[in-house]
């Protein structure tokens, strides 16, 4: 075991062969802000160049896998109204993060597991999207939710292209224009789950993802590392088609959206309790 460090928002380790990233804010249901997107694909880049490692989980503790974006974080709030209207600022805060975390994610050479201990919102849920493989730990109380269309936003993280390829057109409909949660049931029915474990480990989210370590290493036991590999660039051949263009697209009018003011001013209506969550 090497590279954790405790009390930390983002915590990397690599036990056997797996890179293990935990999301460790449970207090803020591990909501990330900018900086911490940032950490998280810069560790995502860091698993996949670690040499004797197949695997890389994504796990998370208290009860949320990630409530998505936190647009509560004082830094943004600190921002002159000026700045925060500006080609400058949403270029470089929105339109080369997402873009690159999309791509990081997307262009992971190694196994990507989520070991999904809770619901997902947001951002979160178009990089969970964009793993190999779904671990849920109670599928009764896990639902994704890409709420885009309730901030004033448009759908990120290429999740216009995902989300029709991992769950169907008439559910990414669903999610991206009425901005509605999916069900854990609805992700099971449609084949997004690979496995889950019927909330048996309760409130215990470090059993629940010491057993999905077990269960991956198991998995990849005896395999031929370099097949795996060239395995997965075949999987993807066609996708990345899908993706790429869903990425480049989503930043472009997301930034627009964001230099019309839209999404600040929903982030206030909802902070005002004058238009709902949809949760």
């Amino acid at each position: 075991m090497a590279g954790q460090q405790a009390n930390d928002d983002v915590l990397y380790e690599v036990k056997g062969r797996v890179a293990i990233i935990t999301l460790n804010i449970p207090e803020k249901l591990n909501a990330l802000n900018g900086e911490q997107y940032l950490k998280l694909g810069k560790l995502m880049e860091r698993a996949n160049e670690e040499e004797d490692t197949v695997a890389t989980i994504i796990q998370a503790t208290g009860r949320f896998f990630s409530a998505g974006a936190n647009f509560a974080d004082r830094k943004m709030q600190e921002v002159n109204t000026e700045e925060v209207f500006s080609h400058e600022y949403w270029l470089n805060r929105f339109v080369a993060r997402n873009t690159w975390l999309t791509n990081v994610f997307n262009d992971h050479k190694k196994i990507l597991v989520a070991a999904v201990n809770g619901p997902v919102i947001g951002l979160s849920s178009a990089l969970l999207l964009l793993c190999d493989l779904v671990y849920v730990h109670n599928v009764e109380k896990f639902f994704l939710l890409a709420p885009f269309a309730n901030l004033g936003l448009v759908a990120e993280g290429a999740s216009s292209a995902s989300l029709f390829m991992r769950l169907g057109w008439s559910k990414a409909s669903e999610a991206l224009l009425l901005a509605k949660p999916i069900s854990g049931e609805d992700c099971l029915n449609a084949g997004f789950i690979n496995k889950h474990y019927n909330g048996k480990f309760g409130t215990n989210t470090a059993q629940f993802n010491q057993q999905v370590y077990d269960d991956v290493t198991t998995a990849f036991e005896n395999l031929h590392e370099d097949s795996i590999y060239q395995n997965k660039k075949l999987l993807k051949l066609c996708r990345d088609q899908y993706i790429n263009h869903a990425n480049s697209q989503e930043v472009i009018m997301g930034l627009n959206k964001w230099l019309q003011g839209v999404p600040q001013t929903r982030f206030a209506q909802l902070s005002q309790k004058e238009i709902k969550h949809k949760l």
